[in-house]
């Protein structure tokens, strides 16, 4: 490749005879290849057999100024170059006035799947205009500070089709988007050196629009989104999918899969209460069985067991020894954990598909578990019924929307992603679950609750402990959830308030005169 970036860098000063031809300062090919490969050495500075672009860009830069600091001088003869007709075509951008969402979802599944498509070429090149776009120092690296613009650079396009959310309507406040966008920049700067690369950045973003067109591109919503099956395309793309996911913690497909057994978990947890028993259990293989049996990788459950009575027994057994504590019931922390390190055995030994596939029903409900607790029209008046609703009737479709609202606050705060939110992960769940309430003017934000940070962190490590119930030093989503729900309907119980009324209220008379 160098040899081929030394003769297309070169184009422009032969053009003009301030640089020899290959064939006029070569006596063979084999003595160009020879020279150019000592050249190539004294840039792959890490002997890694690779140069990235900042390398590259470094040398280049040098080697220019040594040339023109000296005078240069067109010595050589002109060469006539043919233009390189491709130039305007890897200048186009990746949609145009007439694409639609559905287009653009197209687009970006052949993108990340064919890397001999026109569309990975145009998304190679349009990834690269983001990156010297946020490029400020013009060095080929991207640092912590310049990341945020990089990010915000990256999802113009998503956005403008409904696939991304705006950083206002996916952060709480300026102090969260850029926390979030600083663990994210450190688990793209795998060599931790400050800096990322373009070579960097584009294994990332590749990887992360894969797994996003993997469950299917769908329209962003304010608290929608995460909780999603994934949905592969066919059976070589899932076990790719599971491998990466079970690589890494840092992989996109981790926090992909993550969100998949969480979804799994829900849809078996039919109280709604956070945790389910062995009967629930054995409809949650069936749910978590999915996908694998669509592509032939598990077997249907009529062809494992006899009768009924046998697969209940044997999952029950199964049931037994992941609920650790006997207690008759697991919370998704635990299923999570067994789930992950199930998955990672089946496919670190060569996963096959062995079985007969299964024409798989989609699940219809798919977009109605994701709706948020409002839109744009809701009022507050609006809000309040929806929240007295949703606490005072489990079986009402408001309890359920809360019920995943309070769920995607949870995942949404679950930095480690182990099902379990730690003393220093609940301050962003608080705020994430306050955001609503907020948003109606029935919460107060916390500069308005609190005098000071301290007084804040004090207040709310307090409330951590109470809802910590078990005393771990960590709460699952069913502490949390039980809280959230006895929280609510302590508000509502006594007439839903705004917090300028109700502080009002609570204020001590004036003295009089």
């Amino acid at each position: 490749g160098f040899d081929k970036l030394i003769d297309i860098a070169a184009i422009a000063p032969r053009k003009y005879g301030f640089a020899p031809s290959a064939a006029a300062m070569f006596k063979t090919d084999a003595e160009r290849k020879e020279s150019r490969a000592v050249l190539f050495k004294t840039i792959d500075k890490d002997g890694g057999g690779t140069i990235s672009f900042d390398e590259f860009l470094n040398w280049a830069m040098k080697h220019i100024k040594g040339k023109v600091t000296g005078g240069v001088k067109a010595e050589y003869q002109p060469m006539a170059i043919e233009e390189d007709a491709s130039l305007a075509a890897k200048n186009l951008p990746i949609y145009d006035e007439a694409s639609s969402p559905a287009d653009f979802a197209t687009f970006c599944k052949t993108a990340v799947t064919d890397k001999s498509s026109p569309e990975y070429e145009k998304m190679y090149y349009h990834l690269l205009r983001c990156f010297t776009s946020a490029d400020t120092t013009h060095n080929g690296l991207i640092s912590a500070s310049d990341f945020d613009a990089l990010v915000d650079v990256a999802a113009a396009a998503p956005r403008k089709f409904g696939f991304a959310p705006l950083a206002s309507e996916q952060y709480v406040s300026v102090e969260e988007r850029k926390e979030a966008r600083s663990s994210l920049f450190k688990t793209i700067d795998i060599e931790s050196t400050g800096a990322i690369s373009f070579q960097d950045f584009l294994a990332w973003a590749m990887e992360h629009i894969k797994s996003k067109v993997l469950r299917g591109a769908t329209p962003w919503k304010a608290g929608v989104g995460k909780l999603s099956l994934i949905q592969p395309s066919s059976a070589d793309e899932f076990v790719e999918f599971l491998k990466a996911a079970t690589s890494s913690a840092s992989n996109p497909q981790h926090k992909d899969l993550y969100f998949h057994l969480l979804r799994c978990f829900t849809d078996a947890d039919a109280t709604m209460s956070g945790v389910i028993d062995a009967d629930g259990f054995d409809q949650l293989i069936d749910i978590a069985a999915i996908a694998p049996r669509k592509y032939g990788f598990a077997p249907s459950a009529e062809a494992m067991f006899k009768t009924d009575a046998e697969r209940k027994n044997s999952r029950s057994e199964l049931f037994k020894s992941i609920d650790k504590d006997g207690g008759g019931t697991i919370s998704f922390d635990e299923f999570l954990n067994w789930a992950m390190e199930h998955i990672k055995g089946k496919v670190t030994g060569g996963v096959k598909a062995e079985y007969q596939p299964m024409a798989i029903k989609e699940d219809s409900s798919l977009v109605a578990k994701n709706l948020p607790i409002y839109d744009d029209a809701s009022s507050p008046a609006d809000f309040a019924a929806f929240c007295k609703k949703a606490a005072t009737d489990k079986s009402s479709p408001e309890h359920q929307q809360l019920y995943y609202h309070l769920l995607r606050c949870f995942s949404d705060a679950d930095a480690s992603m182990n099902g379990r939110i730690k003393k220093e992960d609940f301050d962003a769940l608080i705020d994430v679950a306050g955001a609503a309430p907020r948003k109606f003017g029935f919460a107060p934000h916390a500069s308005e609750m609190f005098s000071s940070v301290q007084e804040r962190k004090d207040y709310r490590a307090n409330l951590f402990r109470t809802i910590n119930t078990e005393g771990t030093g960590e709460i699952s989503f069913q502490e949390f959830l039980a809280w959230a729900m006895k929280h609510i309907n302590g508000k509502v119980s006594h007439g839903v308030q705004s917090w300028a009324v109700a502080k009002h209220l609570a204020a001590p008379a004036p003295v009089p005169a």
